[in-house]
């Protein structure tokens, strides 16, 4: 009996450290790509070692361009060919974590050719930084505006968010993240003059449709809302006058044109301080910081996604006249833009249609398609775009 109990603890607990020696590298995994990739070295005077190396930062700068494909269209790597060669391919080793060859030898093909493949770990994260740092993603994305809005309790204050007090640490914790990563806010002070202190309510406990609507209200194509509330630790041992504090942050991010949540992030920190006021105020920051930059992340992630694979853009047309002008844009939307990948219509009626494009182009990419290049039947007259949606005026010819 004793044995086979001791068996047992035994069998728990390898499976325990198991499981812990598995979480590092699960988290490793999430931002790394592993990709097989070949590279060629052309042999020049009989001299193998030198075609092979380059046969190797061939095929690592291949890997680079193929982890990079999976974040943003060839279309973009091409428009912004001379940044990505300065900033990006000039530090490809940077970039490839480890890798491995797993074959090499004279091309079978080109007698005057070495090859080398190779399985490379590419760190996706890495590279994504990057792009944000060089404003490549948010040039394809429309240059998207962000509105904020964070409920803030800090201790024991009963009067919450905009009522009494100016309770912005978090919003402002936020801002200051996002902004050093390139997005953009709509302003705030203009923006809450026109929100119904119902909506407002709404947009707080959760609704994530009332947020997108004051989010479009207000020029925004993303609104991020959320909850920051600090309060006293309980602690038992004595410390010095000094008081403990806690904080939890929990934010989500959320598209205005139609209500999908892009993100979602909470954060807890601790603060200790003398005064208790401040210290709900830092540990508000230092959680806000930590859940804006998982936040930032997960947005940057799905607009990589969006830009690679293709994205939602809602576009309205005004002056459809018939069920049969509402096709044939159908047609001229599917030869006349790129990267087209369905066409979906929600609404029709009174002369508007609304539909939805799955592509590769931005709202701006298929307003410069439309207006741009000559059509038989249509002229096209741009009324508004942003970075989800293009309003446009059609006349026949």
């Amino acid at each position: 009996m004793i044995l086979h109990l001791k068996n047992s603890y035994y069998k728990i607990m390898v499976s325990i450290l198991a499981i812990l020696l598995a979480l590092p590298l699960l988290s490793f995994a999430e931002d790394n790509i592993t990709l097989r990739v070949t590279g060629m070295g052309v042999v020049t005077a009989d001299d193998m070692g030198k075609a092979r190396d380059d046969a190797i930062n061939d095929a690592l700068r291949k890997a680079v361009e193929q982890a990079m494909g999976t974040m943003i269209s060839a279309e973009s790597i091409v428009e912004n060919s001379m940044l990505i060669e300065d900033n990006i391919y000039s530090k490809t080793q940077g970039y490839v974590k480890s890798f491995s060859i797993s074959s090499e030898g004279k091309s079978t093909v080109m007698p005057n050719v070495y090859e080398v493949t190779i399985d490379a770990t590419v760190s996706a994260a890495d590279i994504k930084n990057d792009l944000v740092a060089l404003g490549i993603l948010m040039q394809r994305k429309g240059l998207p505006k962000i509105m904020v809005m964070i409920e803030e309790q800090n201790l024991s204050d009963q009067d919450y968010y905009r009522e009494g007090y100016d309770l912005n640490t978090a919003e402002e914790a936020l801002q200051e993240i996002f902004r050093a990563k390139g997005f953009r806010f709509v302003d705030q002070k203009t923006a809450f003059r026109n929100i119904q202190k119902s909506a407002e309510m709404a947009a707080f406990s959760g609704d994530t449709r009332a947020a997108a609507v004051i989010g479009n209200q207000s020029g925004a194509e993303v609104i991020i809302t959320g909850k920051a509330i600090s309060q006293k630790a309980n602690v038992s041992a004595p410390m010095g006058g000094m008081i403990s504090v806690q904080a939890n942050v929990n934010l989500r991010a959320i598209r205005t044109d139609n209500a999908d949540v892009l993100g979602t992030a909470a954060e807890h920190a601790p603060q200790v301080h003398i005064d208790e006021i401040t210290g709900g105020v830092l540990a508000i920051q230092k959680a806000t910081k930590k859940a804006s930059e998982t936040l930032a992340s997960r947005i940057i992630e799905t607009w990589s996604a969006d830009l690679a694979s293709g994205m939602r853009v809602a576009i309205t047309f005004h002056n459809v006249q018939s069920f049969e002008d509402l096709n044939q844009l159908k047609f001229v939307i599917q030869d006349y833009v790129r990267g087209v990948k369905s066409i979906n219509q929600r609404s029709f009626g009174g002369g508007v249609a609304i539909l939805d494009v799955e592509t590769t182009s931005t709202a701006n990419d298929i307003a410069a398609e439309l207006t741009g290049k000559s059509n038989p039947n249509y002229l096209f007259e741009v009324i508004t775009v942003s970075a989800n949606n293009l309003e446009l005026k059609i006349k026949k010819k």
